[in-house]
């Protein structure tokens, strides 16, 4: 019982003693809140804002005041509001900045402002204005809000203005640097600047202010023009848009650019559309596009494409004509017997591709499609029958005129010639019909002469037999052209001259020259071998074939040691060497490439001695002269030497192939020595049968003879 009435009393005291406390805190919760609707700074109208705070009878005033008069005018207005409180002065004093500066810069980023601010609140008005991000302002005290204010709003409207500026304000003082696009930006930017301050401004002016504008004219092919431009577009815009030369350029380049892009896009488009006009004149303003001029059908078809992307705002007015050059209608063709080449002027409408079927119709630059038509006199009808006559020629040449059909070559047979009046006999009428034909054969036999040259080529003349013509021998002697002022015969047979030539052919590179005569049915040969090759060797290789009149004689030193020429019959640069004209090679010379180099010739090439002999044939002459091109370059532009190698299987003992086979190699470097190869660096090598062509193949078939080079470097 003595515990539980402890324990009571406890609680008594605890609850009486919350009682208290609440009570108390009750009356100084109303006492503070008394002071707290007595005590304010309202009405003062303080640059910085001020905070007060109450505990029990204690006031503490607390922030940032601009001065010590400041302060005092603070607690003379807080002291009669409190005889009963307890005031805790704690405000700071602002620091004074002198100068006071403030910078506002204007570019490409925006405005940004920096420097000295009077308040918080100015802060906050630059910031709204120009963007907080760029706002870098420090409080401090020495000016008048109001005046702060005043002179920011105005230097922030007038750097609106600018293009670019940096506006300093320093006390009374105003420095202004700018650029300004136009001399109204500059004029609105100066009116707009704070008053009551000693101002030196300085605004480089870009532009004089006068539009842009472009004024082109075109005659005679030719582009004048005139104008002014923003910058970032150039004046050589105007002929490369167009497509002619310009004689003259006088246009301007602004210091400013399109902003908007309407003036740009204007002359862009308008261009591409004066790129159609032959002749006439251009004008491009920022509201307008002009165009006068004349123009194809098809030109003008463009020219309306080309202008329909023109900016929407931007008026178009234009007149296009479609033109003519007011010289007449005519057609010159001229046939080869495959291909006419066609030049002229023709009427509009005309489909010369239907009208040219029969041949391959290689059209000139100079053949002009009018845009107006032939009229009633039918030019195209005195068209349609020339080309019909045309096409039936070996070849020949029309000229369609106002008012004259001509036509004149040569033509195969009498009976073709009737058919080609019969189609000139549908001319129109109030044309006037002349012409002249050939007949290709007089009657005489065939009667020709090829000449060749290793330099020049070859040239054939005279008259063909019957089935023989020029393409043909160029394709038999594998050359890529023939000079060729030959006719083709009507009678002769022409199968023992193609064998002939064909055997030829295949020693076409054993000659420097030759002339192969054609008359009375029997051919003749005479000719220069090349350097290198025996004459009497080639002419017995010949007669072995076909039995003709040969005469072959030694090729005379006609160019000095080191001259170049491009052989007729493969293309290739040659050089003179001692004995023999040799391939120039260009590749890097190592032992690798040289050796794949001669082994591809050795395959591709007939390199052969006679049976049993060290003794070239007459037919190994081109394979000595590539080796000896090819071994030269790779032992001059390197370190390299060269074993050259002979294998003879072929005799009866392995005494007499050792024997056989260093003769052989001594004469294979014998023959590339004496085409300008030093012989220190080649050295011939005979290995009779001992070596088969592999190795390592335990049985094989009894080889061939056979030659190799082996490569190494010097030691």
């Amino acid at each position: 019982m003595a515990f539980r009435t402890k324990i009571g009393l406890i609680a008594f005291c605890v609850g009486l003693s919350a009682l208290g406390w609440l009570a108390y805190s009750n009356w100084l919760g109303r006492i503070e809140a008394r002071i707290v609707q007595r005590v304010t700074v309202d009405g003062l109208e303080l640059a910085h804002p001020l905070q007060i705070s109450v505990n029990g009878r204690q006031v503490t005033v607390s922030g940032l005041v601009n001065s010590e008069a400041e302060r005092a005018r603070v607690l003379r207005h807080l002291h009669p509001h409190g005889p009963d409180i307890t005031l805790v002065d704690r405000m700071s004093l602002l620091a004074e900045a002198i100068p006071y500066v403030t910078h506002l810069i204007r570019d490409a980023r925006g405005v940004r402002a920096s420097g000295y601010a009077p308040s918080q609140v100015a802060i906050a008005a630059v910031a709204a204005q120009i963007g907080a991000g760029d706002t870098d302002l420090q409080l401090a005290a020495g000016i008048s809000e109001a005046a702060w204010r005043e002179a920011t709003d105005s230097a922030i409207n007038s750097l609106s203005h600018l293009q670019a500026g940096t506006l300093r304000l320093e006390d009374s003082q105003l420095h202004l640097t700018a650029t300004a696009r136009l001399p109204d930006d500059a004029q609105a930017a100066r009116a707009a600047l704070p008053l009551d301050y000693d101002s030196h401004v300085e605004i480089e002016i870009l532009d004089d202010g006068q539009p842009f504008a472009l004024s082109v004219h075109l005659s005679q092919g030719q582009v004048t023009a005139t104008g002014k431009f923003p910058t970032g577009v150039l004046p050589q815009i105007v002929p490369e848009e167009i497509g002619r030369p310009a004689r003259s350029l006088r246009i301007e380049k602004a210091r400013i650019d399109d902003a908007e892009g309407q003036f740009t896009q204007a002359v862009r488009v308008a261009l591409r559309a004066m790129a159609q006009v032959q002749l006439g004149q251009l004008d491009v303003s920022q509201e307008r596009i002009e165009i006068t001029g004349m123009v194809s059908r098809a030109g003008l078809l463009r020219a309306e494409r080309a202008l329909g992307k023109r900016p929407a705002t931007t008026e178009l007015m234009r007149r296009l004509e479609i033109y003519d050059d007011g010289q007449p209608f005519y057609l010159l063709a001229e046939f080869d017997g495959a291909e006419a080449q066609i030049r002229g002027k023709i009427p509009y409408g005309v489909d010369l591709s239907a009208l040219t079927s029969g041949f391959e119709a290689q059209r000139s630059e100079a053949l002009v499609r009018a845009e107006i038509t032939d009229g009633p006199r039918d030019w195209t009808g005195a068209l349609v029958a020339g080309l019909a006559g045309l096409r039936e020629m070996q070849n020949g040449r029309l000229m369609v005129s106002p008012g004259l059909l001509h036509l004149s070559g040569t033509v195969t047979t009498p009976e073709i010639q009737a058919k080609i009046e019969a189609h000139l006999s549908r001319k129109p009428a109030q044309f006037l019909l002349t012409h002249r034909f050939d007949l290709m054969d007089d009657g005489t036999p065939p009667d020709f002469t090829l000449a060749y040259d290793a330099q020049s080529g070859a040239r054939l003349s005279g008259k063909l037999p019957m089935g023989l013509e020029t393409v043909q021998i160029t394709e038999i002697l594998q050359l890529p052209y023939i000079e060729d002022t030959a006719q083709v015969g009507l009678i002769g047979r022409a199968d023992f001259t193609r064998r002939v030539l064909r055997v030829l052919s295949g020693w076409l590179r054993h000659f420097e020259q030759f002339e192969l005569h054609y008359s009375a049915g029997r051919l003749a040969l005479k000719g220069v071998a090349a350097p290198g090759v025996a004459p009497e060797d080639l002419a017995a290789a010949l007669s072995s074939h076909f039995a003709i009149a040969t005469e072959i004689t030694a090729a005379r030193q006609s160019a000095d040691i080191g001259a170049e020429r491009i052989h007729a019959r493969s293309g290739l640069l040659e050089r003179r060497v001692p004995g023999a004209w040799v391939p120039v090679y260009s590749f890097e010379s190592t032992a690798a490439q040289c050796s794949a180099a001669t082994s591809t010739i050795l395959e591709q090439e007939q390199l052969s001695f006679g049976e049993g002999l060290a003794r070239f044939d007459v037919s190994a002459a081109p394979a000595l002269a590539r080796l000896a091109g090819l071994i030269g370059h790779c032992l001059q532009n390197s370190a390299l030497w060269v074993d050259a190698v002979d294998h003879s299987f072929l005799m009866p003992s392995e005494a007499e192939n050792d024997q056989l086979s260093r003769a052989r190699a001594t004469a294979l470097v014998a023959a590339l020595t004496a085409r300008g190869l030093p012989k220190e660096r080649i050295h011939p090598k005979g290995f009779g049968d001992r070596r088969p062509h592999d190795a390592q193949q335990v049985s094989f078939v009894q080889p061939a003879d056979r030659i190799e080079f082996i490569w190494g470097e010097q030691p």
